[in-house]
C-alpha cells in the first residue's frame, strides 16, 4: 500500500496535489492524508477519494464553527467529546494537524 502522501497524489480526488496549485493546498491536503492513515489503510480503494471528501467538509465545517461561534464550538466539543482526557489528546492531534499543515 502507498504511503498517505503518495497516495493523495496518485489519487487527487479534489486536484489539491496537482502542478500549479498552491502549496498551502499540497501541504494541507498532505496534512488531512497523514491524520487519516489509518483509517485509509484499512480502506477499499474505491471508497478513499469519498472518506477524503467527506473528512475536508467536516473539517471545513468544524473550523467555521470554531471562528464564527467559538463559545458554541466549546459546547459542542464538550459533548461530543465529554471526557476531559479525550479532548486534551484531541487538542495535541490538532496542534499535530496544524504544524504540518501551516509550516
Amino acid at each position: 500500500m502507498p504511503t498517505p502522501r503518495a497516495y493523495w497524489q496518485s489519487n487527487d480526488p479534489r486536484g489539491i496535489m496537482e502542478p500549479g496549485m498552491d502549496e498551502r493546498w499540497r501541504r494541507y491536503g498532505s496534512a488531512v492524508v497523514a491524520s487519516m492513515s489509518e483509517v485509509l489503510d484499512r480502506a477499499h480503494e474505491e471508497h478513499r477519494p469519498a472518506l477524503l471528501e467527506t473528512a475536508d467538509y467536516w473539517l471545513s465545517l468544524g473550523i467555521a464553527i470554531g471562528l464564527n461561534r467559538p463559545d458554541e464550538g466549546r459546547r459542542l466539543l464538550e459533548i461530543v467529546e465529554a471526557e476531559e482526557g479525550n479532548r486534551a489528546e484531541l487538542a495535541a492531534d490538532a496542534d499535530a494537524f496544524l504544524t504540518e499543515a501551516l509550516q
